[in-house]
């Protein structure tokens, strides 16, 4: 019995030291060497988990225009991968096969330490991958190996290790990223579904694999409707500049390091500074952000906020247990738009009828010159609400489908849109520009356009009441200061038009009443002494009252890109040009010309003011903001910019005058009789470029088209400006195109049509266009 007892004891004991043994191994010195003496704070790691960016519908709230399409992608955790150091040739086995699934070739290196002629069978095979290729060179040979035959590859370099090796580039990836091992590196985005399956069957095999899901952006409707690719922008990966620009600083002082270290590069920027910002950032390395128009304006609604796991890590950075949610990522809100995709459609469709008619005008012009210009292949529409500031259509052509920058198979036709190798194709794309917005970023001289702004500020500064007559001989002479003979001629009649009030000037577009009371005619040499002389405003006057319309300033759009503008003034003229301002350069800015420039959305913006009751809204392409579930978040209200100090009487005198530029003027298009609406409006012959010599002598430029209307006269619902670049002096391109491209978009958006009984003066307008466009890559949309 003894004995007994003495051999349970002893067994006891020996389990007791094993069980205290296993103990030691598995937990104290495993632990211990995990995560030493505080493993919540030294080993756990934090991870991002990005949201799904919003969507973009159009006005219906229903047809989606900007949409994040779920997919998979490809990853590897660097930790999760085996060791480099003791299981190489596994590793190298793990990688090639990533590449293989994932299609990257890989490079091969040929050390030339060693000649490859004592190496006959070697020597061979690489014969056969490449006959070219000097593999006797005196720096190491390389060789691009296609996806497909990394495999082969890989049983070679192994034969024949070290003379050869290969760069696989998955792991040329996580050495450029330098993230931590458990974090992902990502290998290929949007693989298919059925390779997603593969890959997660087999992960056994596949050591480090990882399927992470994630999102890629489309633009559904823009393919067929390329104008809306401006409006809505493109998402594209962050930049370093962006990255620091986004990502807050704890305070001023990192703030200051950051852009005064990045000045070069960024130049000087304005970094938001959050103290509580430490922690996960909002933006990583590898993010995507929007650049441009709707994507880039409201990047902040459309992002969301990222999401924070944590996951517990051994000393080596490798994952040891289950990730554990933090915060929840929140999704990005949706934006609704305030464009009808039928009427934008509609819209762009007339554009492209109406440059395509310009290029044939000009093609078979009866004058030699005019077919040595430019082909017309640009132009743009805005269309407006006034009571509101809403755009309900906004088309610049050319343009591109926004698809090539999200689309990897298409980096050809996105390279094409940015560069071109051949320098008469350069210049032809810089022209084109066709990733310019040009309803907000294109700047014009606005011709004629402007001389309603000009006479409504002239009646309020008492230079002219609506019923001063001033003398019209068809041109204004005076000399300058520096002795030179100035001469300001009206654009359509040269004759001597008698005395005019405003009205009559406006159906005229007379020239010399407008720069007489911008300018003063007290100095002109052709008039007669009986004739009213005035002062007018001059410059400073004319600078202000122009900014009441807000010209010359940004409207605040909410799109990326909008440019201001400018209203020329003594001061700008002195920094920019070197020389004193003149009365000829306020004659010229009185009617559009010299330095004066404007946007389409610009002139749209400020015609509404004189439309309705001078009130200026700041137009918006966002209606309403709602989240994932269609709730509203927020709702853009109407946004007054400005007041027009102009008495209501005196817009109404402008408005007459825009209604007789019509009616008994030469925009037989928009008569009421023609179009079966009651439009106003006014024309605009805006001169660019180099001067022209005609076969008379006489030098002239070319010119674009404008027409800035509105309708209905007497309760305006909508504002349009319409401009076709370099069609101007084509048969009259303002009155015989840029007018009835007008009278089509308010018939599209009033469901109106020309009336059965309409005279034979009535120009009959096309119901389609007669040739589309091309775009810029060379192939019809």
């Amino acid at each position: 019995m003894p004995r007994l007892i003495l051999l349970r004891l002893l067994v006891i004991i020996v389990v007791t030291i094993l069980v205290g043994r296993l103990y030691q191994l598995q937990l104290v010195d495993q632990e211990s060497q995990r995560f030493g003496s505080n493993p919540d704070v030294i080993s756990r790691r934090t991870l991002t988990v990005l949201p799904r960016r919003g969507e973009i519908y159009a006005a219906d709230g229903v047809t989606l225009v900007a949409e994040s399409l779920p997919i998979y992608n490809l990853s590897v955790v660097p930790g999760r991968l085996p060791n480099a150091t003791t299981e190489p040739e596994r590793r190298a086995d793990v990688l090639t096969r990533l590449s293989l699934v994932a299609g990257l070739p890989a490079m091969l290196r040929l050390d030339p330490s060693v000649s490859i002629t004592t190496h006959p069978a070697l020597y061979a095979t690489l014969q056969q991958l490449d006959p070219v290729l000097e593999w006797n060179a005196a720096e190491p040979s390389t060789l691009i190996v296609a996806p497909e035959g990394l495999l082969e590859i890989l049983d070679l370099v192994r034969a024949y290790a070290p003379l050869l090796e290969i760069a696989n580039p998955i792991e040329a990836m996580i050495v450029q990223q330098n993230v931590r091992g458990y974090q992902y590196v990502l290998v290929k985005e949007d693989i298919s579904p059925d390779l997603a399956m593969a890959i997660r069957e087999n992960a056994n095999y596949l050591p480090g694999a990882e399927v992470t899901e994630g999102y890629r952006r489309s633009y559904p409707q823009s393919e067929v409707m390329q104008s809306l690719s401006h409006t809505l922008g493109y998402v594209g990966r962050i930049t370093e500049c962006e990255l620091m620009l986004e990502n807050p600083s704890t305070s001023w002082l990192t703030s200051l390091v950051d852009v005064v270290s990045r000045a070069g590069r960024c130049g000087l920027i304005s970094k938001q500074i959050d103290p509580t910002s430490i922690g996960q950032l909002p933006y990583q390395l590898d993010d995507r952000i929007g650049k441009e128009g709707l994507e880039g304006a409201y990047e902040h609604d459309l992002r969301g906020r990222i999401g924070i796991d944590t996951l517990l890590v051994d000393a080596l950075q490798r994952p040891v247990g289950p990730i554990q949610q933090v915060r929840p990522v929140v999704n990005g809100n949706n934006l609704v738009m305030t464009l009808d995709l039928a009427f934008q459609s509609e819209v762009e469709q007339i554009m492209r009828g109406w440059i395509a008619e310009g290029e044939r005008r000009r093609v078979t012009a009866p004058e030699p010159y005019k077919q040595t210009y430019d082909p017309i292949i640009a132009g743009s529409a805005v269309v407006i609400d006034p009571r509101d500031g809403r755009i309900l259509a906004m088309v610049s052509l050319p343009t591109y489908d926004n698809n090539v920058w999200v689309t990897p198979d298409r980096q050809a036709e996105l390279q094409a849109l940015l560069t071109r190798s051949d320098p008469e194709e350069l210049a032809e794309l810089l022209r084109l520009a066709p990733l310019t917005n040009r309803a907000i970023a294109g700047q014009y001289p606005p011709g004629s356009t402007l001389k309603q702004f000009v006479g409504a500020i002239a009646l309020q500064e008492g230079v002219i009441t609506p019923e001063t007559r001033l003398r019209d001989p068809g041109l204004l002479q005076l000399i300058e200061r520096s002795g030179v003979l100035f001469e300001l001629p009206n654009s359509v009649r040269n004759r001597d038009n008698g005395e005019l009030t405003v009205i009559d000037a406006l159906r005229l577009s007379s020239n010399v009443f407008f720069a007489s009371i911008a300018g003063g005619n007290d100095q002109a040499s052709n008039l007669r002494a009986s004739d009213l002389r005035v002062n007018g405003l001059q410059i400073d006057r004319l600078v202000e009252g122009l900014e009441w319309f807000q010209l010359g300033r940004r409207t605040g759009v909410d799109l990326v890109g909008e440019a201001s503008g400018l209203v020329p003034t003594r001061t700008w003229k002195v920094q920019a040009k070197r020389e004193v301002w003149t009365t000829g350069d306020t004659y010229n800015t009185a009617i559009g010309q010299g330095d004066m420039q404007v946007t389409p959305l610009q002139l749209a913006v400020a015609a509404g003011a004189v439309a309705t009751d001078g009130t200026i809204y700041r137009p918006h392409i966002v209606s309403r903001i709602v989240d994932s579930n269609g709730n509203l978040v927020r709702e853009i209200t109407p946004e007054v910019l400005q007041r027009v100090p102009i008495e209501p009487d005196y817009l109404r005198v402008m408005r007459e005058g825009m209604l007789e530029s019509i009616i008994n003027g030469l925009g037989v298009a928009a008569r009421p009789e023609c179009s079966g609406l009651v439009i106003a409006g006014k024309t605009g012959t805006a001169e660019f470029g180099p001067l022209i010599q005609r076969t008379d002598g006489r030098l002239i430029r070319q010119s674009h088209a404008w027409f800035v209307g509105f309708a209905p006269y007497d309760n305006p619902e909508v504002v349009v400006a319409v401009l076709i670049e370099g069609v101007g002096d084509l048969n009259d391109g303002s009155s015989t195109m840029a007018v009835p491209a007008t009278t089509q978009i308010m018939q599209a958006y009033f469901g109106a049509s020309r009336p059965e009984d309409a005279p034979m003066s009535c120009p009959v307008l096309p119901a389609e266009p007669t040739e589309p466009a091309l775009d810029t890559v060379g192939h019809t949309p």
